[in-house]
């Protein structure tokens, strides 16, 4: 039987994250000496290396990346277990850290807080934004518990629970020459100028997809870092974009004089889910704030809550 330490595992990612032992022993508080002999001691008690110490930078091995992505799920369900008794009972009462994505955050987080409070008042909730692979990211380290994203083929190693559906429309300017159209194709937009968020934004990867990646010339666009500068520049005339509903439903061009127009494309629209570490104790609590979202939280939704 394996005598492995948990805190060895806890260094051992730290030096994963760090790339470097004096580095990950500041973070550690330990000294360089101690994180060494603790990784000496992992790779005699698992049987192989996992560090190699033999060029001018620590680089992990093939087996170390393995055994460092199965020790952030260790430490991960490990930290989990003093809240499962009473996740298990009583969903969604213990601690949460969830992180959204912000091409939702805005449009959903005040329904979210709102109805969470009035209907799980003893829940402590923290929300953090940041883009898709960060957040994911944090979920593996165990600093997130969960994330409310658009789901992305990349996530096969989470569990997640759909939410919704997120259809896309054509965002033009005013007095645009599409915009007594009913819907729009693919064809109708060839010549037009682009608008899209910047790189890493799931968003982006999405309109591209929904309008098809060689459809538009790419070299004209232009990058945002929010759905709301989009919004402004698409007023001002300097293109068209691709807008989700729940953005349009909470609001997001009002007060200007953009026509929306639909997109008629398979692929228009974006699939909203819930994310998880595979394998978590907490499913119950994750599946629980999904089916909250999806009747309390999306634009348009008539749910009314009381505290009681």
């Amino acid at each position: 039987m394996l005598n492995v330490n948990l805190r060895h595992l806890h260094y051992l990612v730290t030096l994963a994250e760090t790339g470097n032992f004096g580095a990950a022993a500041a973070r550690a508080g330990i000294t360089q000496s101690t994180l060494s002999a603790a990784i000496r001691g992992l790779e005699e008690e698992l049987g192989a290396p996992l560090v190699d110490r033999t060029g001018r930078r620590m680089q992990l091995l093939p087996y170390g990346e393995t055994v460092v992505e199965r020790a952030r799920d260790i430490i991960a369900q490990v930290g989990e277990l003093p809240e499962y008794a009473a996740a298990s009972a009583r969903p969604l009462t213990t601690r949460l850290r969830l992180g959204m994505i912000p091409s939702v955050a805005p449009f959903v987080l005040p329904k979210l807080l709102r109805s969470l409070r009035a209907a799980h008042p003893d829940l402590p909730l923290s929300v953090r934004e940041g883009l898709t692979q960060s957040l994911l990211s944090e979920i593996r380290a165990g600093r997130l518990d969960a994330a409310f994203i658009a789901h992305m083929p990349s996530v096969e190693e989470f569990d997640y629970a759909r939410v919704a559906d997120d259809p896309f429309l054509v965002a033009l300017p005013p007095g645009h020459r599409l915009a007594a159209r009913a819907k729009l194709s693919l064809a109708d937009l060839a010549s037009e100028r682009l608008l899209l968020l910047d790189q890493g934004h799931c968003l982006r990867e999405h309109v591209l997809t929904a309008l098809g990646r060689d459809g538009l010339v790419d070299e004209h666009d232009v990058r945002a870092a929010s759905i709301m500068t989009l919004v402004q520049l698409v007023d001002f005339g300097t293109g068209i974009t691709l807008l989700p509903r729940i953005a349009v439903d909470a609001g997001a061009i009002a007060g200007t004089g953009i026509t929306l127009v639909r997109y008629d494309s398979p692929s228009a629209a974006r699939g909203l889910v819930v994310a998880w570490r595979a394998r978590s104790y907490r499913r119950p609590d994750y599946l629980a704030l999904a089916e909250h979202i999806r009747r309390h939280c999306l634009p348009g939704s008539e749910a009314k809550l009381t505290k009681g």
